[in-house]
This record gives C-alpha cells, structure tokens and sequence, in this order.
C-alpha cells in the first residue's frame, strides 16, 4: 500500500475525481502496512509514530495547506442550491465567511507539520473533504429516512436517530438542538457539512430564508449562534465536532482496514 492509493481510497468512497484543496499528501511513501490515524496531527504525534513504528500517519484536519483549503468552503454553494435556494442568494450567503476564511490561512504556519514528516522521514497525508462529505451522506441518510416515514417527526426523533449510530454511542457531547424547541416538527431538514467547516449564521440563514426549517452543523461559533437567536426564526442541531466527523472517519477506517492494514487510531470516538 501506498499514500496515493490510501488518498484514492478516499476520493473512490464519495466518487471524487481529484484531491481537494483541503486535502494533501505531504511525504509519499509506499510499503505501508501499519499506520496511525488521527484527528489532528502534531510533531509530537508523528514522533509517537515513528517511535512505535507506524509506516505511515493520516491525519483528518489539514496542517499544511491553509493558504488554500478555503476555497472547499464553496461547497456550500451546491449545498444550497441543491436544496432549494436560489444560486446568487447562496453565494451571497457563504462570501463573507470565506473572504475571512482566506485571511486566517494566510496567517497559519503551514510548513511546520509537514516539514517535521520529511525531517523524521514519515510517509503523512491529510484527508478532510472527502469523509467530511461521506459523513454528511451518513447523516442526512438517516435523517431522510426518519422523515420520510414520518413527516411530522419532531427534532428531538431528529436527535434521537443521529444518536442511534454507531459512532453516537461512544460520544462523550451530545447532540443538541441549539436553536428551536426540541418538541417542534423538523419540517425540511438539510445536513450543512463536508464545506470544510461550518457554514455559519450566512448559510443557516439562508436555508432558513429559502424554505429549509432546520439546519444540522457539526459545530458553530457562540457569535454566530448569537445572531441567529437574534433573528427568531429557524431550527439548528448540532453534533459535535468529534462525533460529526466521526460519521465519516469511520467508513474509511473499515475501507482501509477491509485492504489488510492494520489502522490504529488516535479516537475512541472516531473508530
């Protein structure tokens, strides 16, 4: 096995064609049979591998690219569209958020990580895009089935059946309904994920502009929760961060591990 191929696992198991701009490979490597896995990757975490003698670190979060992986933030345009609103009020929704994504990459150190892989001679690669979109699938699955065969169903059942998969019942967070009243009918539901990072008070409030009654993030900013209590309208379920990608890391881990590698991770939540 080797880094392209544990990358196209990846990209095969949501029909990707290329690697997205939130995802890289940063030191090749081939040979693989025992690797580390983890949410986030350090220097630490790469010398903890190398001293346990992994053939190869994958992490979730991107380290090294940035200066560019604000760009998958325009996912959400397709998001939005595909469910109902409008292209130029959905483009409108996500251009502040990802203006401001693009300066914050500009500030981050994106050579330190990788740079330490090379050092320590430790095949590394990042893959976000590809499970976060994988998780979104899972979740917005569930939950099409829940009202499909209830219509009526309220965003406590909304929870509820988000709880009932596997990864839920390792989760230390639970999910909760931030915006609205538990008791409330769902209505409309969409699955805001797999963006590279939530969509914030603009896209929620888009869908909630656009017919859609409830948004489902993995994580939001207080700020921006703040001004959507502000506005009175709309419904918001949160997972968690750990446990929203969860929903997608652990697809991959048994992709992988179905190949006949031996996939430690750094979760008890993940996988």
């Amino acid at each position: 096995m080797d880094t392209t191929r544990l990358m196209q696992i990846a990209l095969d198991l949501v029909g990707f064609k290329t690697i997205p701009d939130d995802s890289a490979i940063y030191v090749p490597g081939e040979g693989i049979q025992r690797l580390l896995f983890g949410l986030d990757i350090g220097t630490a975490e790469l010398l903890m591998a190398r001293e346990l003698g992994y053939d190869a670190v994958i992490a979730h979060h991107p380290v090294g690219v940035p200066h560019r992986a604000w760009r998958v933030f325009e996912r959400h345009v397709a998001l939005l569209t595909a469910a109902g609103v409008p292209e130029e009020a959905a483009r409108a929704a996500v251009a502040p958020k990802m203006a401001t994504l693009r300066l914050n990459g500009m500030v981050t150190n994106y050579e330190q990580v990788p740079m330490a892989a090379r050092r320590l001679g430790m095949p590394f690669m990042n893959v976000h895009a590809p499970l976060d979109e994988l998780g979104r699938r899972v979740m917005q699955s569930a939950v099409d089935v829940l009202l499909l065969s209830a219509p009526d169903a309220t965003l406590r059942d909304v929870v509820t059946v988000l709880g009932m998969l596997p990864a839920a019942q390792r989760a230390v967070v639970p999910i909760e309904v931030l915006l609205g009243v538990p008791g409330a009918r769902a209505g409309k539901t969409l699955v805001c994920h797999g963006a590279y990072t939530n969509g914030g008070d603009g896209v929620a409030r888009a869908c909630f502009q656009h017919g859609i009654d409830t948004v489902i993030y993995i994580h939001i900013a207080p700020g921006e929760l703040d001004s959507l209590r502000r506005d009175g309208r709309g419904q918001l379920i949160v997972t968690g961060h750990l446990l929203g990608d969860a929903f997608g890391i652990g697809p991959y881990i048994s992709a992988l591990r179905s190949q006949g590698l031996e996939v430690d991770v750094l979760s008890e939540v993940l996988a």
